[in-house]
């Protein structure tokens, strides 16, 4: 397990990611179930990465991002 932890200007107001989970090349399925359970993935626009369904995918990695019921985001990760 990691816990990525970096300065942020968004520190503390739920703009900036909380938690990210390194799960690997089961990223893709991890997503799918995840949706079936009725969890709804964050879709942003930014430089370098392309949306591929929930993945944003680019720099050699895919990511996915969501939010937990206080609105703090969270991601996956293929790493």
């Amino acid at each position: 397990t990691t816990l990525n932890v970096y300065h942020s200007q968004f520190a503390g107001t739920n703009k900036a990611t909380a938690v990210t989970w390194m799960v690997g090349d089961e990223i893709g399925n991890i997503v799918k179930e995840l949706k079936t359970k009725g969890v709804a993935f964050e879709h942003y626009q930014m430089p370098g990465l392309t949306l591929e369904g929930d993945l944003h995918v680019g720099y050699g990695m895919k990511v996915a991002w969501f939010k937990d019921p206080d609105g703090n985001i969270l991601n996956l990760v293929d790493r």
